[in-house]
């Protein structure tokens, strides 16, 4: 799997969030899930995995929320994030 840049990235790697799909945010996520998503443009978050047959980079968001702890995250294509630094603790 690459980034925008042509760099190999891999699940611990660190990537920036470039662009957000725009149907997510519209159509995808409830009021309370949203702010937490569009904070993610211009972060840095760790790889979870690789997923969809390799085309995509999935990472993680953790909130506070009166519940509890609420969860979520974006599945990303190679234009949409960036290598920050690779994982050195393989």
């Amino acid at each position: 799997m690459k980034d925008i840049d042509g760099n190999e990235v891999e699940v611990g790697d660190l990537v920036k969030v470039l662009e957000i799909d725009q149907s997510l945010l519209k159509y995808g996520l409830d009021e309370f899930e949203r702010p937490h998503h569009e904070a993610m443009l211009n972060n840095d978050y760790e790889i979870d995995e690789i997923v969809d047959s390799g085309r995509k980079v999935s990472v993680s968001i953790q909130w506070e929320c009166p519940e509890g702890i609420a969860t979520g995250g974006l599945y990303m294509l190679p234009e949409e994030f960036r290598l920050v630094r690779k994982n050195n603790n393989k």
